[in-house]
């Protein structure tokens, strides 16, 4: 079994780390009034929130709810500032330990890792086998079992504070939706990114060394597998259900499953992927041209500033600019540099 990581309980509820923490979760957030009061009163906000770590009288607050419709509806949690600053304070003590064992295959939310490497890497491997197999995990986040996450994070982490605060974090989606049944993380938190990936390291795992695949790349629960026989891939399908259901209470979306020739185009986090040229997917290509006229439009009539405009613009440039579209983007912002 390997090593479990005791001891460090002191070292997450230490002001250095309950002070980065609050950096962390200040990023990009200081104009909001929730922030901005936290600001004001920092140290003093930040030792009652020492204070009721070490005392064990922390209790989160409930979150707050909104729907998003694209790229498909979905529910959005939003934790109190506060509750940020612990989330990021347990993420920064014990995420070091977890990368030592996830598998360079997994790229969502990971540091030096995200969606623009995991489309390379999707292509390089293209250039490699014949044939993909794209997976997706239906209703991944509102089925991910809080016994079994616990359990694994108990199978590195010892320190029984450490595994008591991931409970109580995971049990506030259940009293903010007034719910007793242990299942579910709520999307848009950063716990809920890190322990997804914990939860799904275990089919990372099964895999890359079980089944034997050089050729994998995950995203969340986006997920190619590659290989130079079409019947290997068919084969393997039938275990990985067997292993997700049974090992992580799991399923797969099947009406979404694909298996094809790599010379088709992988279609993977909104661009279509062949071995000498990426394409962005005419659903998102809309989408985003859609969401840049529409922040313009915000910007002209003072509903956004000149900051958040920016920011978004560029955030849609850089999806735009890593697929094959000088055409395009001459079209929409002028000459290309």
């Amino acid at each position: 079994m390997p090593k479990r990581i005791g001891y460090l309980w002191e070292k997450l509820i230490s002001w250095q780390n309950l002070y980065l923490a609050y950096q962390k979760a200040c990023k990009h957030k200081k104009r909001k009034e929730e922030t901005a009061e936290w600001i004001y009163y920092c140290e003093k906000n930040i030792f009652e929130l020492q204070s009721e770590l070490q005392n064990g009288t922390y209790k989160p607050h409930p979150y707050r709810y909104f729907n998003i419709k694209e790229p498909k509806e979905r529910l959005i949690s939003i934790a109190d500032f506060r509750d940020r600053v612990v989330h990021h304070a347990l993420v920064n003590v014990i995420e070091p330990y977890f990368e030592n064992i996830f598998i360079p295959d997994s790229y969502a939310t990971r540091k030096g890792k995200g969606l623009h490497l995991a489309v390379s890497a999707v292509q390089n491997y293209s250039r490699k086998y014949s044939w993909f197999m794209k997976l997706d995990i239906e209703k991944f986040f509102p089925n991910i079992d809080h016994n079994i996450l616990l359990d694994l994070i108990n199978r590195k982490i010892k320190d029984p504070f450490i595994i008591n605060l991931c409970s109580i974090i995971l049990k506030n989606q259940n009293k903010s939706m007034n719910n007793n049944i242990e299942i579910g993380l709520p999307v848009g938190n950063l716990t809920s990114q890190f322990f997804a990936n914990i939860y799904l390291n275990k089919l990372d795992q099964y895999i890359k060394h079980n089944l034997g695949y050089k050729g994998y790349v995950r995203y969340m629960d986006d997920i190619i597998l590659f290989s130079n026989k079409k019947e290997n891939l068919q084969r393997d399908l039938v275990l990985i259900r067997c292993f997700l259901s049974n090992a992580l209470h799991l399923k797969i979306k099947d009406k979404v499953t694909q298996l094809n020739k790599v010379s088709q185009g992988i279609p993977f986090l909104g661009y279509r992927i062949f071995p000498n040229l990426i394409r962005i997917s005419q659903v998102n290509l809309k989408r985003c041209l859609k969401n840049i006229q529409k922040n313009e439009e915000a910007y002209i009539i003072g509903k956004i500033n000149l900051d958040t405009l920016y920011n978004s613009t560029r955030s849609r440039y850089g999806f735009i600019s890593y697929a094959n579209t000088n055409s395009l983007k001459k079209s929409i912002w002028g000459e290309v540099q």
